[in-house]
């Protein structure tokens, strides 16, 4: 089969109702980073007749013989050039890609029932691409106005144990089926809502506002806490006890020891927030209007806009501190790490922390 990836955004705006313009919106937290004005996506809900979806990785091709990935899902650049790795659905990545995909095993009929929600295996353990790139899209296809978002049936391509968490504990009442692995279904018909993150967080203030509904009532913070990252890979703080010491009246939290409700009502009442960068600090998204923030990273890392922009978007007051960079032996990536420029601790000056509590 020969199919034609789907790269400009034209082509959806063209066909289908945009939901949001794009917006450029000033964000600024370094004198030296290198933009300051971020334009965020344009916003649709897709549909799709007699398509057929594959899991892994995660696309979809038209009746027409389009395959739509970008502005949907994007596939990592490995996945794209270096499918020997992960795949056997094409050799070389090009304008016109040779596909194999294997056969249908399941068909499903049903009309304005079921919804696309693809996501890779790297990123449905990681909470910023879980909730600003996955639950976001619910948002999208609430604004389609025929049922009530919960009416659906949401496909996803693979299920991770964070991202199940997330719909076991905040909406139990969603219905959804998992595809296996390399498997391929068709659709007589496929609601497929767009991704509201662009470039990697320029997210839509509309998208976070709604997403901040679903934290939990709100409390008196009163709660200073620093996020301790023992579990993670990388990106772990080699002076953090000192740092912890230093301070005083801090309370250490492992986000991993915490369900997701819980994780919430701790960012909710905390009056400061004290991290290294990391998926983790998607958690802001329930912190309240002027909550102080530093986030620790490395100056290599300068043009990470993540977590100001969405700090930016949620009225928190977010600085970014910037230490030593002590790099880790990248000859065997961990798994879940996608980036070898990831493959560091940090090393941060105490003083430099406290003049901005």
């Amino acid at each position: 089969m020969i199919v034609k990836p789907v790269a400009h955004i034209e082509y959806f705006t063209e066909k289908f109702k945009v939901i949001d313009r794009p917006l450029v919106l000033p964000t600024k937290w370094h004198e030296e980073q290198s933009q300051t004005n971020f334009q965020t996506a344009a916003t649709f809900v897709g549909h799709f007749d007699d398509c057929v979806v594959h899991s892994t990785p995660p696309l979809l091709v038209t009746k027409d013989n389009h395959m739509i990935t970008d502005h949907v899902w994007p596939l990592l650049w490995k996945t794209k050039h270096k499918p020997q790795k992960s795949h056997n659905l094409w050799k070389k990545w090009s304008d016109k890609l040779e596909i194999s995909l294997p056969n249908v095993t399941e068909n499903h009929n049903e009309q304005n029932n079921y919804v696309w929600m693809p996501i890779d295996e790297e990123s449905c353990n990681n909470p910023w691409h879980v909730w600003i790139d996955v639950i976001s899209k619910l948002r999208l296809v609430s604004e389609l106005k025929e049922k009530h978002m919960f009416d659906y049936v949401y496909v996803f391509p693979c299920m991770g144990t964070y991202l199940q968490k997330v719909l076991e504990e905040i909406f139990p009442h969603m219905k959804y089926c998992v595809m296996p692995k390399n498997k391929t279904w068709r659709f007589k018909h496929l609601i497929v809502p767009s991704m509201s993150n662009r470039d990697d967080g320029v997210t839509n203030p509309h998208t976070i506002q709604w997403l901040r509904t679903f934290g939990p009532q709100k409390s008196t913070p009163n709660k200073r806490i620093f996020i301790t990252r023992k579990d993670a890979l990388t990106r772990q703080l080699v002076n953090s006890e000192e740092l912890l010491f230093a301070l005083a009246g801090f309370e250490p939290v492992e986000l991993s020891q915490y369900s997701i409700v819980e994780q919430m009502r701790i960012f909710d009442s905390a009056t400061h927030v004290v991290s290294t960068h990391g998926a983790g600090l998607v958690n802001l998204l329930w912190c309240q209007h002027g909550t102080k923030v530093i986030e620790i990273n490395h100056i290599e890392q300068l043009d990470k806009k993540v977590y100001p922009i969405l700090s930016d978007r949620c009225g928190l007051d977010h600085v970014v501190l910037y230490g030593e960079k002590i790099p880790l032996d990248h000859k065997d990536k961990p798994k879940g790490i996608k980036r070898i420029n990831d493959m560091a601790n940090i090393k941060i000056d105490v003083q430099q922390v406290l003049k901005h509590i």
